[in-house]
């Protein structure tokens, strides 16, 4: 099968789709290449010849190239797949994917619609920020999602875990992933506006603004040692984690990303 890759700026991107739609019957597939670019897709015979894609595209910077493919989905997938490397040290990958280089901590998380595949600039800098925090006993995972913090935090030497989340989808999926990953963590249903939090030596909540209040009303006389905050806007952050403040966890250090921010809190 043809396919024809198109590396544009993504800055150009709404130019670019323009005047590449009407010509291309099959459509586009975007993805990342680095921070500023991405990579169009194109398969088919019916996919036009790249001067006439180049032609159209005019001075929009671009750079283009055409290759055979196979028609097997499945080793299109593979030949696609390349390892991400986190914070230069966990690779978050589906059971599909090839393992990384010996050395790197394996993270592998089934394909489902639970939140947390490790591709959510969240869930990327949740794990950021957990490889620089010591271990140092218990660990809870406040709304869970895929269970991938929980599994890292295990992974990483904090113990006992613990995990919940509102969605019963959520916690089978984390209990699953645990399984799949070798480790031990109490996975439950659990609304944290509804019930308090549990507590642990350090935590990670990637959760709405409201679920953090809840959270902090919770631990006002015993919250953890150090924690990481998630799930809320640049416009949330200083309400959020000046909740956390009440609780006497300070910030340390705050990540944006695409809009989101991530906090590390420690108790001062």
């Amino acid at each position: 099968m043809r396919e024809v890759v198109l590396s544009v700026p993504a800055s150009a991107l709404e130019d670019v789709l323009d005047r590449l739609l009407p010509i291309v019957p099959g459509g586009v597939r975007e993805q990342p290449l680095g921070v500023h670019n991405l990579q169009l897709r194109m398969r088919g015979d019916a996919v036009p010849a790249l001067a006439v894609l180049s032609g159209a595209l005019g001075p929009l910077p671009h750079q283009i190239r055409e290759h055979e493919v196979s028609d097997d989905w499945r080793e299109r997938r593979l030949a696609e797949y390349s390892s991400d490397v986190i914070g230069g040290r966990i690779v978050v990958r589906p059971p599909w994917a090839p393992a990384p280089d010996q050395g790197l901590i394996d993270l592998v998380l089934a394909e489902s619609s639970a939140f947390g595949s490790g591709m959510h600039p969240t869930t990327r800098a949740c794990l950021e920020l957990l490889l620089e925090l010591e271990p140092a006993g218990s660990f809870a995972d406040l709304g869970c999602g895929s269970g991938v913090l929980a599994i890292a935090a295990a992974r990483l030497g904090w113990a006992p875990l613990v995990a919940v989340d509102v969605q019963l989808l959520s916690v089978q999926t984390a209990r699953e992933n645990a399984q799949r990953n070798g480790t031990e963590i109490e996975i439950d249903v659990a609304d944290l506006l509804q019930v308090p939090a549990p507590t642990a030596a350090g935590f990670a909540a990637n959760v709405p603004a409201a679920v953090h209040a809840s959270i902090v009303s919770g631990w006002r006389k015993h919250a953890p040692e150090v924690g990481l905050l998630s799930g809320f806007g640049e416009g949330e952050a200083d309400a959020v984690i000046g909740g956390y403040e009440q609780c006497g966890l300070r910030e340390r250090r705050r990540l944006a990303r695409e809009g989101w921010v991530v906090a590390q809190v420690r108790r001062a």
